[in-house]
């Protein structure tokens, strides 16, 4: 008995050590003082995407740019509560309070791909600022999703779109 339940607490104890592995403690990353976080508007005519193929397709790209903001934003926010470092999150233009964290989201490319041959990848960039604008650490990430043959372009673009929204926010902690 006295060996079951050495194991057992063995086991718990390893169970709490990777369960709080996932994140570094905040203390240990650059933006430790901060408890606001601003996040700019995702600045579309900085994403490359030159693998859109014709007119309708950018056209229909523009047009979707505030519903991809919305999509980004709500998964971002999703993601960003649980990685719990700010007790405030604020999604504006306007100047950042004074001791708040700016971060400036960048959809650096942005491929649909081609359906059932080659899934779609979109790279990220977070810059991360003072609310005096000093640049203090910036962080990267990318994804991928599939394109069955179902698929359309725009929702390939949803897909990813939203999909970096959980990559930035989760990503965050790993910003140097």
């Amino acid at each position: 008995m006295k060996r079951w339940l050495q194991f057992g607490l063995l086991f718990l104890m390893l169970f709490v050590v990777s369960a709080c592995a996932g994140y570094p403690a905040k203390q240990d990353t650059p933006f430790a003082q901060y408890n606001t976080l601003v996040v700019r508007p995702i600045n579309w005519k900085e994403t490359i995407t030159d693998k859109l193929s014709n007119a309708d397709e950018v056209r229909d790209f523009m047009e979707a740019q505030p519903d991809l903001s919305v999509l980004w934003q709500t998964e971002f926010t999703k993601y960003i509560n649980k990685v719990g470092y700010f007790d405030k999150v604020l999604f504006t233009a306007d100047p950042a309070p004074k001791g708040a964290l700016v971060l400036e989201p960048k959809i650096a490319t942005l491929d649909p791909g081609i359906r059932w041959v080659m899934s779609g990848m979109a790279t990220y960039y977070g810059v991360l600022k003072t609310a005096e604008g000093k640049q203090i650490a910036t962080y990267t990430a990318s994804r991928r999703v599939s394109r069955p043959v179902t698929s359309t372009t725009m929702g390939a673009i949803r897909n990813l779109v939203t999909e970096l929204g959980e990559d930035a926010a989760s990503g965050l902690p790993e910003a140097h």
